[in-house]
């Protein structure tokens, strides 16, 4: 077993139009099942005008309206208040079937619940352990869960997975602390570490004054990136790579059957879970159908496949998402996404769409001068905001040119991203660091108040 390429390699390198028969087949029992269980979903496949027996190609789900997240809290509230539960008029399995609900953090307004039944703890097992397994994770490997544990979906759920995998896994979370977490790696000889970038880029920085030696020195074969843009750009990759002597694999997924790992070609993530998952692009502001061709780029709209719980129809989560259909020397046959930003993060800079992921993808292309740490410095509430755009950029410690450097990075962004930007570069350990998401966005306006 332990030298198989793949987890599951009839689904993981089938040919598109042969998956495309089994998605068609599958959508049919779920749309009818969706449409027996929940007057939410009957509404909106009736007004589809679509009989879910009746369906002649995958295409057709196009007709269905796309749900949003705003309308994921809608449907929370209304259930809240008809049903007596939280969890959405979308919610299609009893209350006595469900046994695992994650959250979001709710920083946006109130959290999106995400619900498990038994049979989606296993789908979700399956799924996780095809992205695994294809970037090395094998029964007898230690992994460390760095991800926040708590009601996320990187949490609880993707430690059953690695234990469903047959791995040791040590689900210490970004809530166990870096001493903790840095002296368990150190004590276990882990081999893969799980968290996100930014985690990631903080840790190493904060290893030698904590265990007194480099973090490559602890023997990490692999990280998989997840929960944010970073991994997938080429600067931030080999700076992690120099810094932890590791292969790194950018990976996205969670709840619904959807799973997406990078192959070393990198050109995206390819999503290895296409039996459980449908993907489809749409305009980020019209929720149009995009077509899926290679380079386009648009919001990822997910459809579940046989999630029993709270299924998705055509759910825009917001993840402004380039996508790549062309085929991969790798072996693995699904789509590849790269994930520029969050569509509700984005900027407008004089007409130009700015996401600030791809900012700090940009000023890690400086290091060693810089730290990796910024923060966009907004005096007024976005999307539109005036140029220049203010930006604070950490310096190395010992940097002498400080005014070359400023210059360096403004032209280079000016250049590659067409909008001007005022830098602002101050010491390092000047910028506040974090254990989950990195936080890109300072808007002084709200502080005003």
């Amino acid at each position: 077993m332990g030298c198989k390429a793949f987890w599951n390699e009839r689904n993981m390198t089938m040919d598109r139009k042969e998956m495309e028969k089994i998605q068609l087949e599958k959508l049919k029992k779920q749309l009818r099942y969706e449409y027996d269980s929940s007057p939410f979903y009957r509404e909106r496949i009736e007004a589809a005008n679509i009989i879910p027996e009746k369906l002649q190609s995958v295409e057709e789900l196009q007709k269905i309206a796309v749900f949003t997240k705003d309308e994921h809290r809608k449907s929370q509230e209304e259930s809240l208040k008809t049903a007596g539960h939280p969890y959405g008029l979308h919610v299609c399995a009893p209350m006595d079937k469900v046994v695992l609900v994650n959250a979001t953090s709710g920083t946006t307004g109130i959290p999106t619940f995400y619900t498990f039944t038994k049979n989606d703890l296993q789908t979700n097992n399956e799924c996780t352990s095809r992205a695994l397994w294809w970037a090395g994770v094998r029964p007898g490997d230690t992994v460390i869960v760095g991800f926040a544990l708590s009601m996320f979906v990187g949490g609880v759920p993707l430690v059953e997975a690695i234990q469903h995998l047959g791995a040791k896994v040590l689900p210490i979370g970004a809530e166990g602390g870096t001493k903790r977490l840095l002296e368990f790696a150190n004590l276990t000889r882990a081999t893969h570490m799980i968290l996100t970038p930014s985690f990631a880029e903080y840790l190493s920085g904060k290893c030698p004054e904590t265990l007194g030696k480099e973090i490559k020195e602890l023997g990490f074969r692999t990280l998989i990136c997840g929960g944010e843009p970073g991994a997938g750009d080429p600067a931030v990759r080999a700076k992690l790579e120099a810094t932890y002597g590791a292969k790194i694999y950018d990976w996205m997924g969670g709840a619904y059957g959807f799973m997406s790992i990078c192959c070393e070609n990198y050109q995206g993530m390819h999503h290895v879970s296409p039996d459980h998952t449908i993907l489809e692009l749409v305009d980020p502001e019209t929720k149009e159908t995009l077509k899926m061709e290679d380079g386009a780029v648009g919001n990822i709209a997910y459809t579940s496949l046989d999630w029993e719980a709270g299924p998705i129809l055509r759910y825009d989560m917001g993840d402004v998402t380039q996508v790549f259909t062309n085929p991969c020397s790798c072996g693995l046959t699904g789509i590849r996404l790269k994930v520029i930003g969050r569509s509700d993060d984005m900027l407008m800079v004089k007409g130009i769409n700015v996401y600030p992921a791809a900012i700090k993808n940009l000023e890690t292309e400086f290091s060693p001068k810089t730290t990796g740490e910024m923060r966009i410095i907004l005096d007024q509430p976005g999307p539109k905001v005036p140029a220049p755009l203010h930006i604070k950029v950490e310096h190395a410690m010992g940097e002498k040119d400080l005014t070359k450097l400023k210059s360096s990075i403004e032209t280079r962004i000016h250049d590659v991203m067409r909008f001007k930007a005022e830098v602002t570069l101050v010491p390092e350990g000047s910028l506040e660091r974090t254990t989950t998401k990195a936080k890109l966005i300072e808007k002084t306006f709200e502080q005003k108040g």
